[in-house]
């Protein structure tokens, strides 16, 4: 019985099977083709909704492009540059479905600028071929819009950065901006004018640019600035740091001026600041040495010969300097009103060179007062050194040398680039500035730092035509009221730092003057960057208007041919730096940017004609990169140049729940 109950179970199951004969074919016909047309329609599906995505994505891509490019998309080259981009990455994502041909035949892309919100919108429209899958009868139109997607807006990276405006103050940034002068050729100006307009000279813009873009980040904690002006050499304040006086001897400001080199022996051990206010007789000694009595003004025994009249010319021009600017400043205007007023002493009635001093002491009290005896060991050891660098300077005799100390001749500049950071406070050399017309020789380094004398009216077009006497009494009326600028602003920790940077340029009054020393204030402004400020991010802008003077310039492309861009970025970035204690932090980033302020140098564009405008600053500094160097014509074009470069801009999505709430 129970067997016979398993076999009839057995058999059961057999007989489904036999009963299926027919009906499997049947069930096979009717699925089949249901399942082929599911996985079709999934596929098609799936087909429709990757190129949607890629459609999407490509839009979000051009974007984030167009964000970082960032040059709005005012009608023109502007939005014909954006429209552009925007094909580009479409084509990079749907496999250059655009061609060259079609570009001008539809308008695939859109972009605009919202101003109020900060956004970037690309809208995207692409028509669908029917060699796509699941296009049925034509075409139909997929579009990336802010209402179905989203859209990309800028945002500023919340990180620290130190912005340092390296600025030209020669005279060259009198001229006016964005043209001609007097039937200039080029359309340029590289010369020093008194007659443009205020507010139209190329000083003007440079000037409300930086301060437009300092108001713009003053209230960011994340934005710090410094200033760092130059012609040949920075001027800085005379705070005591530099070991000058704080006031001149009328009672005005006072001023040192500041550069940063590591000089060849034996010019490194002058004693720059004592030497900065004292006469040397040149006129003389290059008679002497015409006539073959002196062979080389280093080794020259001038104190075996000539000891009273080396004495004598540093008396007497240190009296005439007190007589004739000092003494009437303070109303002093004759040799008893100046012993009266105490700047002054009579010391005999006689006036011979061959006594070795003049009838009266000025200023004997003055450490640095030639004729007190601790100072004859450094007259009597460093005076040929100081007759050579004024030939050097001053004689014409030397076509690859301006007028500075620090040229062709004196500077070490491996040793310069070696020592950038190790050296650094040694090889910053600084002298107080004797404030005074450049023609009266009071100063064998009176042709450096000369800007603060223009914006004082110590020099002018007036002064410089005028006679002797007319040029110092007319100097004298300005010294006693003389103020600093422009100056050197470096970092400061100060939570107000970037309001009162602000104020300071806006209280100046800048008259720019001299000539161009580009590669002295990029090496001053190392210490500015390595000290006194912890950012992140180090940014040096560069902004001349011209170009530099010929010695100035040779002596550039040696540092330039040396790597001295690269020394100085990798220098702030070191750790090793920032652990031996040269810089307070390493950072993340440090950037050199060179602006041009020429009328024709936003319209370049091959590598020849950057390198013809830049020299050796696209060449070497750059390493050929375009994207470092801004030409500017005027004061928008400058402030939207400095904008670019300080904008460290990223690009996000916003959904359409956030756009709706912008709204």
């Amino acid at each position: 019985m129970h067997n016979n109950n398993q076999l009839k179970l057995k058999d059961y199951k057999r007989s489904f099977l036999k009963c299926s004969a027919g009906n499997v074919m049947l069930s096979m016909a009717i699925i089949f083709p249901v399942m082929i047309i599911c996985m079709l329609v999934a596929i098609i599906h799936t087909k429709t909704l990757e190129s949607r995505a890629r459609f999407s994505e490509a839009a979000n891509e051009a974007a984030l492009a167009i964000v970082a490019l960032d040059n709005k998309s005012a009608p023109g080259d502007p939005y014909k540059q954006n429209y552009f981009f925007a094909i580009h990455y479409t084509n990079y994502f749907i496999n250059d479905r655009i061609t060259k041909e079609q570009v001008g035949l539809a308008p695939y892309a859109r972009v605009s600028y919202k101003e109020d919100t900060d956004e970037y919108r690309v809208t995207y429209s692409q028509l669908y071929s029917n060699d796509l899958p699941g296009i049925i009868n034509g075409t139909t139109m997929l579009t990336n819009y802010v209402e179905t997607y989203g859209n990309t807006t800028k945002s500023h990276t919340p990180d620290s950065v130190a912005i340092a405006f390296i600025s030209d103050f020669s005279g060259s940034t009198t001229c006016p901006y964005g043209g001609s002068y007097e039937g200039s050729k080029d359309g340029g100006c590289n010369d020093y004018v008194e007659d443009v307009e205020e507010g139209k000279r190329r000083v003007d813009y440079m000037k409300s640019a930086m301060e437009g873009i300092i108001d713009k980040y003053k209230d960011y904690p994340e934005f710090h600035f410094a200033l760092v002006p130059y012609d040949i050499g920075v001027p800085v304040v005379s705070d005591g740091i530099y070991n000058v006086e704080t006031e001149n001897p009328a009672g005005g400001e006072s001023y040192a001026c500041s550069v940063m080199y590591k000089l060849k022996e034996p010019y490194d051990s002058v004693d720059y600041n004592f030497w900065a206010n004292k006469n040397i007789a040149y006129a003389k000694w290059s008679k002497l040495k015409q006539s073959n009595h002196i062979v080389f003004y280093l080794t020259y025994p001038y104190f075996t010969y000539f000891k009273n009249v080396v004495y004598y010319y540093l008396d007497y021009y240190n009296y005439l300097y007190y007589s004739k600017i000092i003494g009437p400043a303070k109303g002093l205007n004759s040799d008893e009103a100046l012993v009266d007023g105490g700047l002054c002493a009579k010391r005999h009635n006689i006036e011979q060179m061959h006594m070795g001093s003049t009838r009266y002491a000025c200023g004997a009290n003055e450490s640095d007062y030639a004729l007190r005896p601790e100072n004859r060991k450094t007259i009597e050891s460093q005076y040929g050194k100081i007759v050579q660098l004024y030939d050097y300077m001053f004689s014409g005799n030397y076509p690859n040398v301006h007028y500075s100390f620090a040229n062709t001749e004196t500077v070490d500049v491996s040793g310069t680039i070696d020592t950038l950071f190790s050296n650094m406070d040694s090889n910053i050399i600084n002298f107080n500035r004797p404030i005074a017309p450049t023609i009266a020789d009071f100063s064998p380094f009176q042709g450096m730092c000369q800007s603060p004398l223009f914006s004082n009216d110590i020099m002018n077009r007036s002064i410089i035509k005028a006679s002797n006497p007319k040029r110092l009494k007319e100097a004298s009326r300005k010294i006693s009221s003389f103020k600093l600028a422009p100056h050197l602003i470096p970092f400061s920790n100060d939570t107000d730092h970037n309001i009162k940077i602000l104020e300071s340029i806006k209280s100046q009054e800048w008259k720019p003057g001299g000539g161009t020393d580009t590669m002295t204030a990029l090496l001053r402004a190392v210490p500015v960057m390595a000290k006194g400020d912890t950012s992140n991010n180090k940014i040096m802008i560069i902004i001349s208007d011209g170009d530099d003077d010929v010695g100035a310039g040779v002596l550039r492309d040696k540092f330039l041919d040396n790597d001295v861009c690269q020394k100085i970025t990798e220098g702030l970035t070191s750790k090793q730096n920032q652990k031996n204690g040269y810089i307070d932090k390493a950072a993340k980033s440090a950037v050199i940017y060179y602006i041009k302020l020429n009328p024709v140098a936003d319209i370049i564009k091959s590598d020849a004609e950057y390198e013809r405008m830049y020299g050796k600053w696209f060449t070497k500094c750059m390493n050929g990169k375009k994207t470092l160097l801004y030409g500017a014509t005027d004061y928008q074009s400058l402030s939207e140049a400095i904008n670019r470069i300080i904008q460290v801009e990223t690009g996000n999505f916003v959904n359409r729940h956030d756009i709706s709430n912008k709204k």
